[in-house]
């Protein structure tokens, strides 16, 4: 059996695609219909079965459980650690968790090679919010269930501030995001905004126009996947070196989006002590920012 979650609620089939986007609808309610899921011990096979805070949910041996976790030996920096998180500022280029069309090292890899993470998930340890591969900056993970459940929660109230620094094409004002987000109909590897997509609110302050170009401090209330390139995008906005949601680029200015989480601030889950964690932009974005202003 596989160990798929503790600390988030809803209907069973929705909790599954959110936690395997990997896997199409049907074939959700497929496995759940077959007998292959159970809460809290119970085999359930009713996809609407509605899954509570702190229940456990097993799937049986599937396809996406058989890339089982191994330690990797790679640097990680590491800005913070005790016995329930660890809070971390990720690379570019990272991959964060395992997955079948993952075949390289990810931050999980190199994490558990260095210490313990909380076995939510089996793919998954200690996952309570993410990054793109190719966004930099700063996390936390949970250690304990009890971390975990904390986190999630603090998360779903909006008690947690994410903070980021992008460069987008265009002269930006500031203002605020509110549109919801969903899967695309015709390609579901991409995000869109939908009338019957979900909740989504990013706030956008201008800090430098540089010719055709800003930098830009966004703040998001919500976390939806893609959330940030996909709102600046539709506003005229989008992300310098967003090879999915940006716009064809006569030159390349940057190896990838120019998108860093730069600040992440929190109550400690158990003590609940405010920590406030910042990240500084990592050298590329720095290159890219000079770059623009010696052509302005």
């Amino acid at each position: 059996m596989g160990r798929v979650l503790s600390g988030k609620e809803g209907r069973l089939d929705l909790v599954l695609k959110e936690l395997f986007p990997e896997l199409s609808r049907e074939k959700v309610k497929e496995i759940i219909e077959s007998g292959k899921v159970s809460v809290d011990g119970k085999t359930i096979t009713k996809p609407s079965f509605k899954v509570k805070m702190n229940s456990i949910v097993q799937v049986e041996e599937l396809e996406i459980f058989r890339n089982i976790l191994q330690p990797y030996d790679l640097y990680i920096d590491i800005l913070y650690e005790d016995e329930n998180i660890v809070v971390v500022d990720k690379p570019a280029g990272l991959v964060v968790h395992p997955a079948p069309s993952v075949k390289e090292p990810t931050l999980v890899n190199a994490l558990i090679a260095k210490t313990e993470l909380a076995p939510v998930n089996d793919i998954r340890p200690g996952i309570v919010h993410r990054l793109d591969k190719d966004t930099s900056g700063l996390m936390v993970l949970a250690k304990t269930f009890q971390s975990y459940n904390n986190l999630v929660k603090q998360i779903q109230e909006r008690k947690v501030c994410k903070e980021y620094i992008a460069v987008v094409h265009g002269r930006v004002k500031s203002g605020t995001i509110s549109l919801p987000i969903g899967r695309s109909p015709s390609d579901r590897t991409k995000m869109k905004v939908l009338p019957s997509g979900r909740v989504a609110i990013t706030h956008y302050e201008s800090l430098e126009v540089i010719g055709d170009y800003s930098v830009v401090k966004i703040r998001i209330e919500t976390g939806r996947t893609h959330q940030i390139r996909v709102h600046l995008a539709y506003i005229g906005h989008p992300v310098v070196g967003d090879k999915v949601y940006g716009i064809e680029e006569k030159e390349k200015l940057i190896n990838r989006q120019a998108l860093h989480s730069s600040r992440l601030s929190f109550l400690h889950p158990i003590t609940g002590e405010p920590l406030d964690f910042h990240s500084p932009l990592p050298k590329d974005m720095k290159r890219l920012i000079e770059e623009l202003r010696r052509r302005s």
